[in-house]
């Protein structure tokens, strides 16, 4: 039987002591590999055949670990944490493919369907998996391109994705910082 655990070979008491006696770093990417690993797994399965994709998923999906990251990278919950990591680790150069541009109608999106579902803002946000760019307006209606979304999103964690190159980008305060997050969320209930 397939297995995708993140916890699996590791009591929670043994990676609670990991995580306090290492690093930022044994921190950071203990994150970031379980969410690689495990999460993103099922993440590129929502897109893998698009015959049958399971679009609603994978924006619930890809919308949850970005907030998980952004929550303990910068500190913060909302749009604006979730729109700061569309600028650091899934945007390109090209602005049709700059989804942070539209972060604020995603996050909408997401939470209407993770809230409340019936919404009419439904019917200015469509899916088109055959539009050549990220995403466009015609008019009133967003089109977004689920697809490249979600492989601008899974490129920021290939072996050579920006999200990797995150202590770059933060100060030795700001990673300690970041640790003293992931193990305040990890040991609340």
């Amino acid at each position: 039987m397939a297995k995708n655990n993140s916890h699996l070979g590791e009591t929670a008491e043994g990676r609670l002591k990991r995580l306090q006696d290492g690093s930022p770093v044994e921190s950071i990417e203990t994150l970031l590999n379980s969410i690689d690993n495990f999460f993103n797994n099922e993440i590129r399965a929502t897109v893998s055949d698009l015959r049958y994709p399971q679009t609603t998923l994978m924006f619930l999906g890809v919308h949850a670990a970005i907030l998980t990251i952004s929550e303990v990278f910068f500190n913060d919950k909302g749009s604006r944490g979730y729109k700061l990591f569309l600028e650091r680790y899934v945007d390109k150069d090209d602005s049709a493919d700059n989804f942070s541009l539209i972060a604020n109608d995603i996050h909408a999106w997401r939470n209407i369907v993770a809230h409340q579902w019936l919404s009419i803002k439904g019917h200015s946000l469509a899916y088109a998996y055959n539009l050549d760019a990220g995403w466009k307006r015609e008019g009133s209606i967003l089109h977004i391109n689920p697809k490249i979304y979600c492989e601008q999103y899974l490129a920021a964690f290939n072996a050579d994705g920006r999200i990797w190159r995150y202590s770059q980008q933060f100060t030795q305060d700001e990673l300690e910082a970041i640790k003293q997050r992931i193990i305040e969320k990890f040991v609340k209930e």
